[in-house]
């Protein structure tokens, strides 16, 4: 594989560079794993991690809560909240992120990074599927390989899904997975945040063959050879 444990390092420097120095009140939503919550702990912030997974998936230990935003009670004000790789994934996005806004003290700070499926174009299709390693019968398939089943080139040396066209393929994935865009989510942010930082980052190296990195996505990103496919933001509650 790529550089996974880079991906995540690169998110933990972003999100801690942002909420600064300890102690601060931070609700992180969609934790995942609980990697980038237990780091926020360790540097010393009072963190509630919360995730609907099923128990038998979900972190354990104190700031762990199986919940989702839409049904969150805790009384706020929390100094940040962060999202990692969860917004697309939020049912009601307008209104988790109104909650979320509502959540945070006047000057606090809402941290994301997100993925944008949607800007997965033929050109960075076709970069992808240059450097996918090789399928291991004993490993469960990554996303990126789960979400490029059936997808071939075409008669014509185009990317296609059983005749259709590349982002037609993607587009199906991501409704099969209940995934919003990256138009969307940038529109929910933009309706309830002030944006005070965005940038587009690489995000597909992690699950690339090995010798792929960060740099080698980064540069190709930069030549226009490809799309950026994910996205950092901050922004503050709008008045």
């Amino acid at each position: 594989m790529g550089e996974p444990a880079r991906w995540q390092e690169r998110v933990e420097e972003f999100v801690l560079g942002w909420i600064g120095d300890p102690p601060a009140k931070v609700l992180e939503v969609g934790c995942g794993k609980g990697e980038l919550a237990r780091a926020l702990a360790r540097a010393g912030h009072s963190v509630i991690a919360i995730d609907p997974r099923a128990p038998e998936q979900a972190p354990e230990g104190p700031v762990f809560r199986r919940e989702r935003i839409e049904e969150f009670c805790e009384l706020g004000p929390f100094d940040h909240v962060v999202a990692s790789l969860s917004l697309h994934h939020v049912e009601d996005l307008g209104m988790a992120l109104g909650k979320v806004a509502d959540l945070l003290r006047a000057e606090g700070t809402l941290v994301v990074v997100e993925f944008a499926w949607d800007r997965i174009d033929e050109a960075t299709a076709e970069w992808v599927l240059e450097r996918l390693p090789a399928a291991s019968p004993s490993e469960k398939p990554s996303w990126l390989r789960r979400c490029c089943r059936g997808w071939t080139r075409g008669d014509e040396g185009g990317m296609c899904d059983h005749g259709g066209h590349t982002e037609a393929h993607f587009a199906g994935w991501a409704g099969e997975e209940g995934l919003h865009d990256s138009q969307r989510v940038r529109a929910e942010l933009q309706r309830h945040f002030v944006e005070r930082h965005f940038e587009w980052v690489p995000y597909l190296y992690p699950d690339l063959a090995d010798g792929v990195s960060e740099a080698d996505e980064s540069v190709a990103i930069e030549v226009e050879a490809i799309n950026a496919t994910a996205f950092r933001y901050v922004g503050t509650p709008a008045p």
